[in-house]
């Protein structure tokens, strides 16, 4: 049983990762990757010297769905929601403006690890689904 339970958790633990995988290839989307970008901007290192933590991206994913029905972004979207929920993402920030636009953001932390994932929707169906990851250490 317990053996059970740590292989369920490693599994579920990538889902965010998995729906990447997933649609990279599909021709709905644009599939953009960026390893190792280390140039914090001021803002991002004068948080990171007040907190007295080093925080260092480790790579940058992003999908944009540029144009689909209304019945497959639904679909995506919900895709993206159960993912988020899944690993344990936790809802930072909602921002609405207007009927459909919105960007939400979510962060998950672990030990010596931190992820942020965007979901930025507007209304002329466009989707943008952004995950980084940091190496975040204490100083």
């Amino acid at each position: 049983m317990l053996i059970t339970l740590v292989f369920s958790a490693a599994a579920s633990a990538q889902q965010i990762e998995k729906l990447f995988d997933k649609y990279m290839e599909d021709e709905r989307f644009t599939y953009i990757y960026k390893k190792g970008l280390t140039n914090n901007t001021d803002l991002e290192n004068t948080i990171t010297n007040a907190l007295k933590t080093s925080k260092r991206k480790e790579n940058e994913k992003m999908l944009v769905l540029n144009a689909a029905n209304e019945s497959f972004q639904r679909d995506f979207l919900a895709e993206v929601d159960k993912a988020l929920e899944t690993d344990k993402f936790e809802n930072t920030s909602y921002v609405r403006n207007g009927k459909a636009n919105r960007v939400s953001e979510y962060l998950r932390k672990s030990s010596g690890k931190l992820e942020e994932v965007q979901v930025i929707k507007n209304s002329g169906g466009n989707i943008v689904l952004k995950w980084e990851t940091y190496t975040v250490k204490n100083q």
